[in-house]
């Protein structure tokens, strides 16, 4: 019923519950990435929220998440599953930011731009405080400053993550290191007062949690002028110091979209078996992703584009490519760098990976948002995961270890295995900037290579998903517009069109903006308003 992380996670929390443990402040949960980290905090309100805490203040690094953090405490099957009747809300800045329910999600943005009302909120009650993807926090940066109050009060602080390292190198705020193999990384030796939990892509894939990759890797060549006016060619293969540039240049030209055909073709026989399939696609900047989403919907194909998470249409157009099978729905959505850092569609199916940055924990994010398993698409053996990729030493060096743990893993499920093929590790190096240091000339596409790990059939199609619930702040949101609109229908009816009396008469009366209402609240106005001002409900415009 729960993967092994969330076993262990719940036998901590019930630990200090049940007074077992008093000295625990800390959780370290080191998740691999679709690994199921979403449902802790549900895991810990459900435990601790009581006995141990009073309410939860869930942290994510961007705005478009938080309505995926409210909607995991309303999931019907997480709900039975662990008898959860919590519920939170979006937040930002708010004075009483769980407006009467069991906590808040926000951002680490948005705590840093000002935490007066969070340090009061904590200071009055006992919080659990979950820290997502905390290597956003950089030790000794502003937003530890901002985030330190709030963790030296909480009554226990979780941070939860599959990337715990930076991709500057630079340590993570809070989090104890140690020395090792690999240099200095995030300690997960328990101490006192802390507790780790780890979860590997490898036993993920025993557990059947998330699903096994096929790689796609696509040669070429490609030609530059170089900072010092003179022309460099080389295959992306064989290309050695100059790895950076020879990508840069490739993904300029006309190699990205020979590389984007390839994914598109793939994806749109697979899903002719698979209906719920989806496209993503990645890119470095919005530059490129506007010229991507264009050649994309050229061939008929209904997208948009996400370039900046936290802009309202970019939000809007992530909502509509997590649905299937509405009006609205998108079957692909062309994204700029960590867009799609905890993007949690399932329906993934096929990436084309169309960007140079080769940093090992983006990397490894960016393919994550294909290998989650889509429940309503089948049984886990009639699912892959398919990423599309430049054949460059530094993006094999980033998924050698990940095709290691993936054959070691299936070994364990099934004898017929074709382990593929990948070149030695390399060194990963840092790309270059976004600049015109060098004059892209042109490339070509080449032999592919692929790593194939399994035979796995996919001949079955299946039904839609439910549909998702409708979160605390959407419902907010719905009732103050239904508010609203009723007052333009009561300034109609009963005040002659002076448009505004019935707001200002709600004011007089409940004495407080509707902006900080609770739901509750909002309710009782429009009761109010319905018993006061009886009229027939039709749209009103205002005017």
């Amino acid at each position: 019923m729960f993967r092994k992380h969330q076993d262990q996670f719940g036998e901590l929390c019930y630990a200090l519950r049940t007074g077992r443990t008093s000295h625990l402040h800390s959780i370290i949960c080191s998740i691999t990435p679709g690994g199921g980290k979403s449902m802790l905090p549900v895991i810990a309100a459900t435990q601790l929220i009581g006995p141990v805490a009073d309410r939860i203040c869930w942290v994510v690094p961007r705005r478009s998440l938080q309505q995926q953090a409210e909607q995991e405490f309303l999931k019907p099957k997480v709900r039975e599953l662990l008898g959860n009747r919590h519920v939170i809300r979006r937040s930002t800045n708010e004075a009483d930011p769980c407006r009467g329910l069991s906590g808040f999600v926000t951002t680490y943005q948005a705590i840093g731009m000002g935490n007066t009302y969070l340090r009061q909120e904590f200071s009055q009650r006992r919080y659990i405080l979950v820290l997502d993807e905390p290597h956003h926090v950089e030790e000794g940066g502003a937003w530890e400053t901002a985030l330190a109050p709030l963790v030296k009060r909480a009554a226990l602080t979780v941070y939860m993550s599959g990337t715990l390292e930076r991709g500057n190198h630079k340590r993570i705020a809070f989090l104890p290191y140690g020395w090792g193999m690999e240099g200095e990384t995030v300690d997960l030796n328990n101490s006192p007062g802390t507790a780790a939990i780890s979860y590997s892509r490898r036993e993920a894939l025993l557990e059947r949690a998330i699903l096994p990759i096929h790689f796609e890797l696509m040669d070429g060549t490609a030609e530059w002028i170089g900072r010092d006016g003179a022309t460099y060619s080389t295959r992306l293969s064989e290309a050695a110091k100059d790895t950076p540039e020879a990508i840069y240049t490739a993904l300029k030209t006309q190699f990205a979209y020979q590389l984007l055909e390839e994914t598109i073709g793939h994806w749109m026989v697979y899903r002719q078996t698979h209906p719920r399939s989806k496209l993503l696609v990645v890119t470095a900047n919005i530059e490129d992703a506007k010229k991507y989403l264009d050649h994309v919907r050229k061939q008929g194909i209904k997208a948009a584009i996400a370039t900046s998470d936290d802009s309202t249409k970019a939000a809007a157009n992530i909502e509509d490519y997590r649905t299937v099978g509405k009006a609205r729905s998108l079957d692909a959505l062309v994204t700029v760098a960590m867009a799609y850092e905890g993007l949690d569609v399932p329906s993934i199916t096929h990436i084309a990976c169309l960007t140079h940055i080769r940093s090992k924990p983006w990397i490894e994010q960016m393919i994550a948002r294909a290998t989650r398993f889509d429940e309503p698409a089948g049984p886990w053996e009639e699912q892959m995961a398919f990423v599309y990729t430049p054949d460059d030493r530094n993006m094999c060096s980033i998924i050698q270890r990940m095709q290691d743990d993936q054959v070691t893993a299936i070994k364990h499920m099934a004898e017929d295995i074709d382990e593929g093929e990948l070149p030695s590790p390399s060194r990963d190096r840092t790309p270059p900037e976004e600049r015109n240091s060098i004059v892209p000339v042109g490339s070509s596409g080449g032999p592919r290579r692929w790593s194939r790990v399994g035979h796995f059939a996919a001949q079955s199609s299946h039904s839609g998903p439910r549909a998702p619930e409708i979160t605390p702040s959407q419902q907010e949101a719905e009732m103050r517009e239904k508010i609203s609109n009723y007052c333009k229908q009561v300034d109609l009816r009963f005040f002659e069109r002076k448009w505004g009396e019935t707001n200002k008469r709600v004011a007089k009366t409940f004495k407080r903006p509707r902006a900080t209402m609770t739901l509750l609240q909002l309710n009782k106005v429009m009761s109010w308003l319905e018993e006061m001002y009886p009229v027939e409900t039709t749209n009103v415009s205002g005017k």
